[in-house]
């Protein structure tokens, strides 16, 4: 298992890990948590019943849980569903997302006392995703300019080759000099960064850039993470996110 720590302070700890197995999901509502959530919750000190993990759906909707939640998609079958934004104001329930390639981004207010954990992919960063996750926030009491964001491990540019199609999806949402900076062309091919697309949302949204962080690794370069784009199938990483 590769552990990695993006934050540990008072406030929050958050981080990423392939797992021993890359298993996150079960194969039908009365399975147990994996081993790998198991593992997981005790290094974290806490337990399934206090984890949240969404049916994802590589789409744009973020949504606000509670302890009610915990052990959604881990134990029990329960909302969200086709969801890839968890945002909370409760101190104790983790947040996680699967991922194997996407990016994890990482949302705090330390003031206000509001996280977020998002799952963007393609769609995400030529979406709304990261617009829902915040405005989720905002209606707990946080405030964009005092966001802190981290953007954590996931496929690099130089590994991310798209269609020149996914161009003119991005091409509705960023300017002509964003795009420039957003996609590399070599030989005719396209070539994506999700990153550069999240930073350019996340100032759009008021989000400070000396509060933006990036963290990441290149899933698809680093052999101690699954990717999809590099062949793994059926296993995954996992970005978990708790406010302490």
């Amino acid at each position: 298992m590769r552990r990695d720590i993006f934050v540990d302070d008072s406030f929050a700890l958050g981080g990423f890990t392939s797992g021993r197995e890359g298993i996150w999901t079960r194969d039908s509502a009365d399975m147990p948590a994996t081993a790998d959530y198991m593992e997981l919750s005790a290094a974290l000190g806490t337990s399934p019943e206090r984890m949240v993990r969404p049916y994802q759906a590589n789409g744009q909707r973020a949504a606000v849980v509670e302890p009610r939640h915990g052990g959604s998609g881990i134990i029990k079958d329960n909302e969200p569903t086709k969801t890839d934004g968890l945002v909370t104001a409760h101190r104790g329930l983790v947040l996680t997302v699967i991922a194997a390639d996407c990016a994890p981004v990482y949302l705090m207010d330390r003031e206000a006392g509001v996280i977020g954990l998002m799952h963007c992919g393609r769609q995400a960063a030529a979406g709304e995703l990261l617009r829902n996750g915040v405005d989720c926030m905002v209606s707990l009491g946080a405030s964009a300019e005092r966001i802190a964001m981290i953007i954590g491990h996931h496929i690099c540019r130089d590994c991310y080759e798209v269609g020149e199609e996914v161009c003119k999806e991005f091409a509705d949402c960023f300017t002509p000099g964003q795009l420039m900076e957003i996609f590399a062309v070599k030989d005719g091919r396209y070539f994506l960064s999700l990153s550069q697309a999240l930073i350019f949302k996340a100032l759009e949204l008021g989000i400070p850039g000396e509060n933006i962080f990036l963290r990441g690794e290149c899933t698809c370069h680093c052999t101690e993470f699954f990717s999809y784009r590099r062949g793994d199938r059926g296993k995954q990483d996992l970005a978990y996110l708790m406010m302490k």
